[in-house]
């Protein structure tokens, strides 16, 4: 548990009613505080469901085809490898140069290699090498 300082400004109140009620509060509690303690807890494990874009028909092994890959996205990736080690992911990124976010240094192709997920790139000859991918 973290606690903060009394201090004799008025508080940053998130809306008004919790200013009401401050109001309210502090006419009854002399010594009543705003936001004072924190604790730290768990989010409660949620289970998810993900479907792969497509199956060639080779067992366990998918192609993920990706215009944009966002925070959520790269999570998700990341929760369903660890969940399911023996599928197989592979993206196929529109453009594999594009960065992360503005002003990353680091690129879909280069998080994709770094999270030991197999990728392409859309504007090569992205079926030739797909089709190597599988043989191994």
């Amino acid at each position: 548990m973290k606690t903060k300082r009394l201090q004799n400004a008025l508080p940053n109140f998130k809306s008004k009613f919790e200013r009401s009620i401050w109001e309210q509060l502090t006419k009854e509690y002399k010594t009543c505080q705003y936001e004072c303690d924190s604790y730290k807890y768990e989010q409660p494990i949620i289970i998810r469901t993900y479907t792969p874009d497509f199956k060639t028909g080779k067992a366990r092994v998918y192609l993920e085809t990706k215009g944009k890959l966002d925070l959520e996205t790269r999570k998700k990736m990341i929760w369903f490898k660890e969940c399911n080690p023996n599928v197989r992911i592979i993206f196929l990124f529109q453009n594999a140069d594009v960065k992360l976010r503005k002003g990353s240094k680091t690129s879909y192709s280069e998080w994709a290699t770094k999270n030991n997920f197999e990728w392409l790139d859309a504007r090569k000859d992205w079926i030739s090498a797909y089709k190597e991918m599988l043989k191994e």
